[in-house]
């Protein structure tokens, strides 16, 4: 049976400078595979305040797409990729074996410009992959086949 979850319906957690509606628990939650909806982990809807975001820490073995709505997404991780995401951008991290990364909202406490994501965590086929990452325009906002 499929159940619709209706956005006012979704899980809702925040703190200081993240409001996060998400179709699954997923905060504090180490075992998303329990609440997935097939090989979907993970479906967020987040807001980022300026100048916040998640300190550096790790992912092994899932398929990490954001989507960036509103603002500027600032993305580094532990195999060199760095990055600036704009609206209409979309982001590919394969976590596989493992890879540590940081993220949040660009724009300084001065510009204060809000972050809007939508992320989603995919379970992969084969555990232990080689980590990866890249972005593209989605195709949403322009016929580039070819992420970068």
């Amino acid at each position: 049976m499929i159940r619709i979850i209706r956005a006012a319906e979704r899980d809702h957690w925040r703190n200081e400078w993240l409001d996060s509606r998400q179709s699954f628990p997923a905060t504090g939650n180490f075992d998303l595979a329990a609440n997935a909806h097939g090989v979907l982990m993970v479906h967020n809807d987040d807001r980022v305040q300026a100048g916040e975001g998640l300190d550096t820490h790790q992912h092994r073995d899932a398929e990490i797409l954001t989507w960036v709505v509103d603002g500027t997404l600032r993305h580094r991780d532990s195999h060199g990729n760095t990055g600036t995401l704009a609206p209409g951008m979309v982001q590919r991290m394969t976590a596989g074996r493992g890879i540590r990364h940081a993220e949040g909202n660009a724009s300084s406490r001065d510009e204060d410009q809000p972050l809007r994501v939508i992320q989603m965590w995919v379970a992969p086929e084969f555990s232990g992959l080689e980590p990866g990452y890249a972005e593209k325009i989605s195709p949403l906002n322009s016929s580039s086949e070819h992420w970068s």
